[in-house]
């Protein structure tokens, strides 16, 4: 059992050191390959999903695919506003409380509709992407 805690660890560790980025499992694989304690993919797909579920780290579709980015959840009020996630880039930003706040009051108003702050990543381009000429491959 502590070889399995030693790769979580080195699972989060990695994760940590790339807060702001997103990855799917098989890139976590590649990118872990030289790191020590290196888990397997199919451990890595158990990790995540536990981490997932421990609320430590966050996943969401891919673009419009059946795949999934997983990004640690890198503040300790992650449930307290919304993030907004660049479907370019990958890197995630953390709206301000009050104005979540505000955003989320306005749809419940309207729309009679209470959305979960804790889960919702709202999919956009950044303005460093949106200026790009040419998009990322």
């Amino acid at each position: 059992m502590a070889y399995q805690t030693e790769q979580k660890k080195a699972l989060l560790d990695f994760l940590y050191t790339h807060s702001e980025e997103a990855f799917t499992v098989d890139e976590l694989a590649e990118a872990m390959a030289d790191w020590p304690s290196v888990p397997g993919k199919s451990t890595l797909y158990r990790l995540i999903s536990q981490l997932v579920e421990e609320g430590r780290v966050k996943r969401f579709a891919k673009g419009h695919s059946r795949h999934f980015l997983y990004q640690l959840v890198s503040c300790t009020h992650c449930a307290d506003h919304l993030h907004l996630r660049c479907t370019v880039c990958g890197k995630m930003y953390h709206m301000e409380d009050s104005e979540s706040e505000e955003i989320l009051r306005e749809i419940l108003t309207r729309h009679h509709f209470a959305v979960d702050e804790a889960d919702a990543v709202l999919p956009g381009r950044c303005e460093a992407c949106m200026n790009e000429k040419e998009p990322k491959k």
